[in-house]
């Protein structure tokens, strides 16, 4: 289950104050349980002496009259005076002069001795102290029962207790307001982010954010940025490959049209003829279509296949021998052991896409050369494809790879544009370099692929 940032800084920020609070509390225990006896002993000596020093040297001449009284007054926890008893004795009377309210009849401390002592009075554990004057005459006993002390200690516990917890609500209200007031940025962007629609990927604003917080928020705007550069990419391409299929789509109903009204034999031959090479157009141009979208929809895995490259170039060759051949063209393949880790799918559409252009717009009777191998140190692996066709212009070389750019210089063949735009985003996935340049003998156009290699096992 998922927790709000709001209740996990809350609950950071409190655990340790509450455990921290806790423990002091357990020390202060300890610490108030230790400390007890000697301020109860302290209490119970001062008040002792105080008493027998408060007393008459004519001790003896007072009589057993009725004792003064105080007002009535509530009784409270915190009053250790309410806990205590005492008796004042004169030694050898069997009845103590002065006792206070509540205090037993028989000696405090039957043996008379000084100092403290643990003794029982009525069947209960008391704490008792013991003073005489100089002459021995006159003893004070003053006491309180344990249980009293202890209820004086668990009085002041409850009181820390619930002051703690007190000051521990008080305080997370505090901070929970204040994590609430340093989110509310956050929580009008998200309102922000609600509200937008679906297309809108416009940058989120980052004025008033925490800067813990705006980093994130512009990755976000980042990402964002992508997806518009993304989606408007798509756009265009969506246009103008609508574009590219409505023009051989209307040239075939014309071809077809044409044949349907040809008078004699040969106009329907050639009608025909100019039908065949129009849906050989169109049936090239959508199959360029659905491999770009292939290549866009499946990004490689981390986890890439071994792909033997002269193995790529020998089934690409293999595939384009009969148009070769019609157009009484040359395919030369020179391959070297080289192995690369991607995808064998998108490299066989890098090598055939190359292939097919050099086909396409070097002319009759031209040479292709198609060839794998290693550089001298074994770590680059290429796969280069050159002509010697009337080639490219200097100046458009670095543009052939635009989608949907065609070439001011060529033999009059119609391409779509798209071929080499694959191949440059086939070796951006696979962290590949093109370099272009001329073809065999100077001449045509020549484009060279390079790999990291796969190391030798």
């Amino acid at each position: 289950m998922s927790h709000s940032l709001k209740s996990k800084l809350l609950l950071a920020v409190m655990t340790p104050l509450a455990l921290g609070w806790t423990c002091w509390l357990g020390g202060q225990y300890f610490q108030m349980t230790r400390q007890q006896q000697g301020h109860d002993d302290l209490f119970l000596q001062e008040v002792s002496e105080q008493i027998l020093l408060s007393m008459p040297a004519n001790l003896d001449a007072l009589d057993a009259g009725p004792r003064l009284q105080l007002p009535t007054q509530p009784s409270s926890a915190g009053r250790k005076f309410d806990a205590l008893r005492y008796q004042v004795w004169i030694l050898g009377r069997h009845a103590p002069v002065v006792r206070s309210d509540g205090a037993p009849a028989q000696p405090l401390r039957s043996d008379f001795k000084p100092g403290f002592v643990l003794t029982e009075v009525g069947g209960e554990p008391w704490r008792v102290y013991t003073v005489s004057d100089a002459r021995g005459r006159i003893q004070v006993q003053a006491g309180m029962s344990l249980s009293a002390m202890r209820t004086e200690l668990a009085y002041w516990v409850k009181v820390s207790v619930w002051s703690g917890i007190g000051i521990l609500l008080v305080l997370g209200a505090c901070v929970g307001f204040a994590i609430h007031w340093s989110l509310r940025p956050m929580n009008r962007l998200r309102r922000g982010m609600a509200e937008r629609a679906a297309h809108d990927l416009a940058p989120l604003p980052v004025a008033g954010l925490p800067r813990e917080i705006r980093p994130l928020v512009d990755s976000f705007n980042l990402l964002l940025e992508r997806l518009s550069d993304a989606m408007r990419g798509e756009r265009q391409f969506l246009a103008d490959a609508a574009h590219e299929l409505r023009t051989p789509l209307a040239a075939l109903l014309t071809q077809t049209q044409v044949a349907r009204r040809a008078g004699t034999q040969a106009d329907a031959h050639a009608a025909l003829d100019q039908l065949a090479q129009g849906v050989q157009r169109t049936s090239r141009l959508a199959q360029q279509l659905l491999d770009s979208a292939r290549v866009d929809a499946s990004p490689l895995s981390e986890e890439r296949p071994e792909v033997a490259l002269p193995d790529v170039v020998a089934m690409v060759a293999r595939e384009f021998e009969s148009m070769a051949a019609r157009r009484k063209q040359t395919i030369v393949v020179h391959t070297e052991p080289a192995s690369v880790h991607g995808d064998l799918d998108d490299l066989g559409i890098l090598a055939r896409n190359l292939l097919d252009n050099a086909l396409r717009y070097s002319g009759e009777q031209a040479r292709i050369e198609i060839a794998c191998g290693l550089d001298a140190d074994g770590a680059t692996a290429w796969l280069a494809v050159r002509d010697n066709g009337p080639g490219v212009l200097p100046d458009e070389r670095e543009r052939v790879f635009e989608r949907f750019f065609r070439g001011s210089q060529g033999n009059g063949e119609r391409g779509s544009g798209i071929g080499l735009s694959l191949v440059q985003r086939i070796a951006q996935a696979h962290g590949a370099t093109i370099s272009v340049g001329d073809g065999i003998g100077g001449r045509g156009f020549g484009c060279r692929v390079a790999f990291r290699a796969t190391p030798d096992r």
